[in-house]
């Protein structure tokens, strides 16, 4: 663009020295005519360059912009990278540690299932025992029918309580009133028994294979009702005996309706 303006302006001068030399070879207003034709060209052509230069300053700006741009996004992607590549590695660790929680919960339920099944077992065992253990337990009160006392006379008498409650495993006899152990174990064993005493006593034993455990007395002269009541555990072999007796001058005052003699007893575990 610069070369064809020196061009021109050679052009101009060169007509401007031809006119002053031959100027009466040509008429002025041809030449004036020639000289505004260049001139409107050389004008032209320095707008083109003007505005060749402003396009090209613009084209600059608007690539630096460009070019900052990309700089920008380029920032921006190398930041989405970085908190990409943090927000996988946080992933990473909370699948590690999903894996390991279901590990230690496998473990735990693993152990739950063993420890429910070993109770398990326990609980069958037991019920097998319990199922298998004998069961002796027996009630019985002093007399079978109607109202009265019962009388030793100048004996002990052995004490047979007729109205039977209770007798799981056949152990107490109320024909002879005496309990037979089944099975070797510990039994618990209680008795109550009553008369209305006017100057008079009141006495009553328990007794194991014939030998005397306890005996319990009372003396009263105002005619009431009078209670002797008490209970023990005994270790009995397979065979032993346990009964009540009375001993000679004493009675006991029974009601078939309020049965307030009894005796009763049960095993409480074998051995």
């Amino acid at each position: 663009m610069r070369a064809a303006i020196s061009l021109l302006v050679l052009l101009l001068s060169m007509c401007g020295v031809q006119t002053e030399s031959h100027g009466t070879d040509a008429s002025s207003q041809d030449v004036s005519t020639e000289l505004k034709e260049l001139r409107d060209m050389v004008v032209e052509l320095k707008g083109r360059h003007v505005a060749s230069e402003a396009e090209y300053v613009a084209m600059k700006q608007r690539l630096v912009a460009s070019e900052s741009k990309v700089e920008a996004l380029e920032a921006e992607n190398k930041a989405v990278k970085q908190r990409l590549a943090a927000s996988e590695t946080k992933v990473e660790t909370l699948e590690r540690t999903l894996q390991d929680t279901k590990a230690e919960m496998k473990t735990e339920v693993d152990n739950l299932k063993k420890e429910n099944a070993a109770i398990e077992k326990k609980v069958e065992n037991l019920e097998k025992e319990i199922r298998a253990a004998p069961k002796v337990a027996f009630s019985a009160a002093l007399r079978e029918y109607g109202t009265g006392s019962t009388e030793s006379g100048s004996n002990d008498m052995n004490v047979e309580f007729k109205r039977v409650f209770t007798n799981v495993g056949e152990a107490y006899s109320s024909t002879t009133g005496f309990f037979t152990a089944p099975v070797r174990g510990v039994y618990y064993f209680r008795f109550t028994v009553m008369d209305a005493l006017s100057s008079r006593t009141m006495y009553i034993r328990m007794y194991k294979n014939g030998e005397m455990l306890m005996e319990l007395g009372e003396y009263g002269t105002d005619g009431q009702l009078t209670y002797l009541s008490s209970g023990l555990t005994l270790q009995l072999e397979k065979g032993d005996t346990v009964n009540m007796v009375l001993p000679a001058g004493n009675r006991l005052w029974d009601n078939i309706r309020f049965s307030y003699c009894t005796f009763s007893g049960f095993l409480l575990f074998p051995l």
